[in-house]
């Protein structure tokens, strides 16, 4: 027995003796009156709205975004495919996802009255490995150029 153990008091701590930290945290909870069935913690009306009105707005955020290059959003939960189209298939993402680095790179490309700014962002795999590319258009420059409904449906 070490002087530790003599003293008055204890700390909190979620470890045990033996050093292991317990149950993880619930990666999804499973609710039942309120409360997770799995870890026992207690359901937020606060957060609960605020996802409820998060998810709401991306998908219509989505929804309108694929409607306004002319392609049909899918209704469910389709892995990487959220509308279609008859030249293309779309994928929508809203929030966390978006780069405001490329964004400004998009923005500060200089050009005419008629030109449409590309940024191409390239990887440097090293050797032996392809490099991957992807490019960036503005939204709108995309739809007048490429939506479905081509340049003069609006």
């Amino acid at each position: 027995m070490s002087d530790l153990d003599q003293l008055p008091f204890t700390y909190p701590s979620d470890a045990t003796a033996n050093g292991a930290k317990g149950k993880p945290r619930c990666r999804r909870h499973d609710w039942y009156a309120n409360a997770c069935r799995r870890c026992g913690v207690m359901e937020n009306p606060v957060t609960v709205r605020r996802g409820r009105n998060n998810a709401s707005r991306g998908k219509r955020i989505q929804r309108k975004r694929i409607e306004g290059l002319g392609g049909t959003n899918l209704a469910g939960n389709n892995p990487n495919l959220d509308g279609i189209g008859e030249l293309f298939r779309y994928e929508s993402k809203s929030g966390g996802s978006f780069s405001e680095r490329y964004w400004r790179w998009l923005r500060g490309i200089p050009k005419g009255a008629t030109q449409v700014g590309v940024l191409i962002v390239t990887d440097t795999p090293g050797p032996g490995h392809r490099a991957r590319s992807i490019v960036v258009v503005d939204y709108d420059d995309w739809r007048d150029l490429h939506g479905e409904l081509g340049p003069d449906a609006a």
